[in-house]
């Protein structure tokens, strides 16, 4: 790794985290098969890079209140995140907030690197994984995938659950949770081209297949919802399993005469909702990319404003706040010392080029066993009628009272609950032609 560019790695983990990860290391035990070995990997940011993001917090000018600032509220999505919050949020990452900590928490799973060249084009890729590794020749394979703003910590809830519940011995899967391409640890060397949907889902392919699965789940929200959908038509990938899901205008056409219910259509009212009035950083992120990652790596400050409001508003805030404020800092923590918001801008460009435009579409396939789950708060919404006039392979349909954008983070016993009935479902389809 080019270390004046990303944050320093060990091959072992020091102090508290050593011990930590030593609870888990059968979990790290790679599978037979394996077709290139992972380089065992924990993250260790430098002090330097540490009291320097501090100090740029420190020096972070905040503007004078004015009636925008002071009226802003992100949980219901007026106007943004608020003067007081931002203020508040500042000094906590001040005076309260430990990286260590974070990182300790994901060093204490096992942590890997790995070089994947795709074979379509020779695009290198560096990317980060985790991943709890069964000893059971039965355990089926499945890849967690993330999106923006998240990263792969969204699903450390997730994680502690399964290493709660199973050892590495009775686990029933191979949970890999990757940093999807050019997010956070993963990288291409040479970045000489754009990155597109299509080769970033060929790069998780590959990484899968190199781990000895020739065959595997996929499963993803946000951006991981449309490279699942990219991944179905691989061979390697034998199912799929969404949390979010953007239907194309023509979709919407074909399931109009269909009858939802009143919980329903609040869903679908609140995803048309964000379509009218939030989804202006997307067309941003899609048409400007260069200048808005270039505004936000500034300060990280400038970062924290705009991050933090769309990890607030798309969370089920109406049981209790969420996320808490120590969450969010250490996702802005994480983009800032991996220097990688502008390498993320990627998917953006391919889904929202055009002002006004619509979503390309992905045409998952239909054949493939398909699951999806339902939270309250989502930015798009799939109504069970609806999914199953769309998707003919939809062999698992999972409702939830509770949950937002980030379900594996703020639901995790739900989202893990609804992960576990689908593997159980299409076990013998996977195992089978694997």
């Amino acid at each position: 790794m080019d270390l004046t560019d990303h944050p320093q790695s060990s091959s072992k983990p020091t102090g508290t985290a050593s011990k930590m990860a030593l609870n888990l290391s059968s979990f790290g035990i790679l599978p037979p098969g394996i077709l290139t070995q992972p380089t065992p990997f924990s993250l260790n940011v430098s002090m330097r890079d540490i009291h320097r993001l501090s100090a740029q917090v420190d020096q972070a000018n905040i503007a004078v209140p004015q009636y925008y600032n002071t009226h802003a509220d992100p949980v219901n999505g007026t106007y943004g995140v608020s003067r007081s919050w931002l203020l508040d949020a500042q000094q906590i990452w001040l005076s309260e907030f430990d990286w260590r900590a974070h990182e300790e928490q994901q060093n204490k799973f096992p942590n890997f690197r790995i070089n994947v060249t795709l074979p379509s084009d020779g695009q290198v890729f560096d990317l980060h994984f985790a991943a709890l590794f069964s000893k059971r020749e039965d355990a089926v394979p499945i890849t967690l995938l993330h999106g923006w703003p998240g990263s792969w910590m969204e699903f450390l809830p997730v994680m502690e659950l399964l290493v709660e519940k199973y050892t590495a011995d009775t686990l029933p899967y191979h949970v890999v949770v990757p940093s999807i391409p050019d997010y956070g640890l993963s990288f291409r060397p040479e970045e000489t081209k754009e990155l597109t949907m299509a080769t970033a889902g060929e790069a998780i392919n590959s990484l899968m297949v190199q781990l000895g699965f020739n065959g595997y789940v996929a499963q993803g929200g946000d951006v991981g919802s449309f490279l699942s959908q990219v991944l179905s038509h691989h061979d390697e990938c034998k199912a799929y399993h969404l949390n979010m899901f953007f239907m194309t205008s023509q979709q919407q056409s074909s399931v109009a005469h269909l009858n939802i219910s009143a919980e329903e259509q609040a869903k679908v009212d609140y995803a048309a909702a964000w379509a009218t009035t939030g989804n202006a950083y997307a067309v941003e992120h899609g048409t400007r990319p260069s200048t808005i990652s270039l505004v936000l790596q500034t300060n990280p400050v400038a970062m924290l404003a705009w991050m933090g409001e769309k990890l607030i508003e798309w969370s089920d805030n109406r049981h209790s706040p969420f996320p808490s404020i120590d969450t969010i800092l250490s996702f802005v923590s994480y983009y800032w010392l991996t220097n990688s918001y502008a390498r993320s801008m990627w998917a953006y460009s391919e889904l929202t080029s055009v002002v006004g435009g619509e979503l390309p579409p992905y045409n998952p396939s239909l054949t493939k066993p398909m699951g999806y789950s339902c939270f309250p708060v989502e930015i798009a919404t799939l109504p069970e009628s609806w999914a199953r006039e769309l998707f003919p392979n939809l062999v698992f349909y999972g409702v939830h009272e509770k949950g937002g954008h980030f379900a594996a983070l703020q639901a995790p016993k739900a989202f893990l609950s609804d992960i576990e009935q689908f593997l159980a479902i299409v076990k013998d389809t996977v195992l089978g032609s694997a």
